[in-house]
């Protein structure tokens, strides 16, 4: 049941509890200490009387000495406060007590079980007893008894024990008192930044937290959950525009299809006509399925997890190389490559080989005789370079050629869907690299680069 209740309840109750458990052990504690004690001293003045009242009983021609004067006055003054004593002869007659009628028979009786020395400790009816034998060269001349209600520390006991009750009650309601103030005051913050929480909605992810107390725990957990706004922030205007733009991109051949079909029903026309208007719709038809393609291309390279590991640089890009030969020469157009030695990098073969790939079909578009990749390294990264001898890349080309759907003046935007060098981008970022563009020295050509760190393992053999 306690799951149910709040929280603020829970770590109430929790405090309360550990107070609680404290309390009990520190009374139990305590009260055995006083019971220890008060049993000890009872034990221990019934011993000192008795050997305080051998100390002034003397033995004269083989019998015990009637106590008188001094003596006896100091037998009387060690009674009082429920303790009695007495001394019985030999023959168990008694010779002398602060009492006037002490149990005689109980006495006599409880002396049969005295050891010839030392002392004897019995505990009869709720009294506590201690006999000594009076012993002189081996011989018995008597017996000193002392005895004592144990109703005296008895009361004591009851009297702590309620005492230790009473402070504890109050002591567990005081602190039930200070821990619901404690946990209300230690959950002000987290209630405080809960609140900030519930007025950040998921349309408008640009508040923040800024967390302006103390760098503890929930200082560190606010920084940490406005770190997490702004990597959503990012993602939701990422996908925001990216939806925007491929709504945009498919607009325009969905309306160009749905303009030739209405113009071919509008009325009746010849064959070669509608042939024409067939093309034109194969065409745009084309265009939404390469405009597809490469949508389902950027989405599944976005959300596939990278299988990273050591691969050589050169190997991948000769092998997206050879995969682009033939469209190559298709076109009339050179296609070369120069690696370098087979340096390391930390990568997923394929994913990397299809952004090699995009930028050589990029590179195609463009070229005018030639295309080169070319694989170098330095001590830190390795560099692939995809060149062409096109017209190279405008001003704003560089600065947003790697958005998506992105695409120049026609001199340089081609028939391309605008995502080639973005889905290029988003997998060198993928493995903690680099996409940068540039134009080739002299004004013709352009050059993108793609760097990637070397893996740990270095160059492979």
């Amino acid at each position: 049941m306690t799951h149910r209740l709040a929280f603020r309840t829970r770590l109430t109750l929790a405090y309360t509890a550990m107070v609680a458990i404290a309390v009990i052990l520190l009374g139990t504690i305590a009260f055995l200490t006083v019971r220890v004690a008060l049993v000890s001293a009872f034990e221990t003045r019934l011993d000192t009387t008795v050997r305080t009242i051998r100390s002034i009983v003397d033995i004269h021609h083989g019998k015990l000495e009637d106590l008188q004067g001094d003596d006896l006055v100091q037998f009387q003054a060690l009674f009082g406060q429920g303790l009695n004593g007495a001394v019985l002869r030999r023959d168990d007659s008694l010779m002398t007590s602060n009492l006037a009628a002490p149990p005689g028979a109980l006495l006599a009786q409880l002396v049969d079980s005295v050891r010839p020395n030392g002392v004897v400790h019995v505990d009869r009816d709720g009294t506590s007893y201690v006999l000594m034998p009076i012993v002189e060269n081996g011989a018995r001349f008597g017996t000193i008894l002392t005895w004592g209600s144990r109703g005296a520390y008895e009361d004591a006991e009851r009297i702590t024990l309620m005492a230790l009750g009473t402070a504890g009650v109050v002591v567990i309601a005081a602190g039930a008192a200070a821990a619901g103030t404690l946990t209300r005051r230690m959950l002000r913050p987290v209630t405080e930044l809960s609140a900030m929480m519930s007025e950040i909605e998921a349309t408008d992810l640009g508040e923040r937290l800024v967390w302006k107390g103390p760098d503890d725990e929930l200082g560190r957990l606010c920084s940490t959950f406005d770190r997490l706004l702004d990597r959503l922030e990012t993602a939701f205007q990422r996908e925001r525009r990216f939806i925007a733009d491929a709504s945009h991109e498919l607009r325009t051949p969905l309306s160009v299809l749905r303009a030739e079909v209405e113009l071919a029903l509008m009325q009746d026309r010849t064959p070669e006509a509608y042939r024409s208007a067939l093309q034109r719709l194969q065409r745009e038809t084309q265009r939404l399925e390469t405009l597809a393609e490469s949508l389902i291309l950027t989405t599944r390279e976005d959300a596939r997890p990278l299988a990273a590991g050591p691969v050589p640089a050169g190997e991948v890009a000769a092998c997206a190389t050879a995969h682009m030969q033939p469209l190559a020469a298709s076109r009339g157009i050179g296609l070369t490559f120069a690696g370098a030695p087979a340096v390391s990098i930390e990568a997923d073969a394929d994913m990397l080989e299809r952004a090699i790939v995009a930028l050589i079909d990029n590179a195609l578009r463009f070229a005018r005789e030639d295309v080169s990749v070319a694989v170098t390294s330095d001590e830190t990264q390795a560099v692939i370079a995809v060149r062409d001898d096109g017209p190279g890349f405008s001003p704003d080309a560089l600065r947003d050629a790697t958005s998506r759907f992105w695409r120049d003046d026609p001199a340089r935007s081609g028939a391309g869907t605008g995502l080639g060098l973005a889905i290029a981008r988003s997998i060198a970022e993928r493995h903690h690299g680099s996409l940068a563009l540039r134009n080739a020295s002299g004004g013709l050509g352009a050059v993108v680069v793609i760097t990637v760190p070397i893996a740990k393992s270095g160059v492979i053999a």
